[in-house]
């Protein structure tokens, strides 16, 4: 093991260091932060969110026909009367003519507005009128959503499915209530999104950490002292184990900030919550929770990263210097980002691109599984072959 430490040590020097922090912070700052500062991005996702969460915390993480009919009676009253009031104190909606919340929605159904009744309008829709507007708007979409759901987006989907297996899932939906699940769809899109981000900058970060370490000896010629060494011939086996190692540690710590930054946009109170909901717009192939959800997509990173960290380590052996190891990489890494996309896009869904290519559910984690086989295979095969290479056809 201290020789696995030694390598580690030369893995993890400053340098490289300084370079991850900043590939790190520029990635963050491009890709990454707008999903934390901008969620809820604007009206009415800001309402549709705040209203979920207000259902959660009513009513558990489904919602049944009676909870549904008293929440939507008693907040569209409350913003009746909170319209009213505004109606009645600002002196705008007198001058457009409008002494009350009918008389404003009267204005909704016209195509031409005169300058004083446009001005009415937009108050209720902004900080000055508190943004009700946009409240009942989030209201409608939550009350639309939910009772059109069986009556009609289920049949749609079932017209839409493309076999029986898929026909199958719906009706089990339907059958079992699973659509009555609580689950935002603004906070599932916003975590698939930053997730994704996130994949490819782990496997950007584990390829820039551990490729140097074995073409930066070979560029030094330190390998043909190995060969000649008592324990020479086994060292790449315990550089193969420093770069696994190292790739799990960096994966960590990219989870641990990354994951710690996420987490204060507070969409952890759905950890619970089914992700299919008649208020999210994909259909999973499992009953699956928002919080499974994110378990399975942190154990589907580790092996992505190990499998990418084993092929860096293959083409750091097979590169004479880092030139040629950069021009090789930038392909794998291109490689590795589209599949990114392909698997952490909406992953177990009936949406998914891979399921989409292949026709069969579940396929994510044989993907991941299949760059982490290839990966390690290629590297054991790469280091018993060091064991028997010839001194002087290494020299040549």
């Amino acid at each position: 093991m201290s020789m696995v430490f030694h390598e580690m040590k030369k893995i993890w020097n400053l340098k490289i260091l300084l370079v991850i922090a900043l590939l790190c912070t520029l990635y963050y700052s491009i890709f990454l932060s707008f999903h934390i500062e901008n969620f809820p991005n604007g009206h009415p996702m800001t309402e549709d969110v705040g209203y979920s969460i207000e259902l959660l915390q009513r009513y558990g993480l489904t919602l049944e026909e009676d909870e549904y009919a008293e929440f939507v009676q008693e907040t569209r009253a409350k913003l009746i009367a909170e319209m009213e009031m505004h109606i009645q104190s600002n002196p705008v909606f007198a001058a457009a003519g409008i002494f009350s919340y009918e008389d404003y929605e009267k204005l909704r159904g016209r195509d031409q507005l005169t300058e004083a009744e446009n001005i009415a309008y937009w108050t209720l829709l902004g900080e000055e009128g508190g943004f009700a507007q946009f409240k009942m708007q989030a209201l409608e979409w939550i009350e639309n959503h939910y009772r059109h759901y069986p009556q009609y987006t289920w049949p749609i989907l079932m017209s839409e499915a493309a076999n029986q297996k898929e026909r199958d899932r719906l009706a089990a939906i339907m059958e079992t209530g699973e659509y009555r699940n609580i689950m935002n769809w603004h906070v599932y899109e916003n975590t698939v999104a930053y997730s994704v981000n996130l994949a490819i900058l782990s496997v950007l970060a584990v390829l820039t950490l551990v490729s140097p370490l074995i073409v930066t000896d070979r560029a030094r010629n330190v390998h043909l002292l190995q060969y000649t060494a008592k324990q020479g011939r086994s060292i790449l086996q315990k550089q193969l184990a420093a770069v696994l190692l190292s790739a799990f540690l960096l994966t960590t710590l990219l989870l641990v900030v990354f994951g710690a930054i996420y987490a204060t946009n507070g969409t952890w109170v759905f950890w619970n919550s089914g992700l299919t909901s008649f208020l999210n717009s994909y259909t999973f192939w499992f009953e699956m929770t928002y919080g499974q959800y994110l378990v399975i997509y942190i154990v589907l990173l580790y092996v992505l990263c190990l499998g990418t960290a084993a092929l860096a380590f293959v083409l750091s052996r097979l590169s004479r210097n880092l030139i040629t190891l950069i021009l090789k990489i930038i392909p794998v890494f291109g490689v590795l980002a589209l599949l990114c996309g392909f698997v952490f896009v909406n992953p177990f869904s009936l949406e998914n691109i891979v399921y989409r290519t292949t026709g069969i559910p579940g396929m994510e984690p044989f993907v991941c599984g299949l760059v982490f086989v290839a990966g390690v295979s290629a590297s054991l095969y790469i280091v018993r072959r060091e064991k028997k290479v010839d001194v002087m056809d290494a020299i040549g």
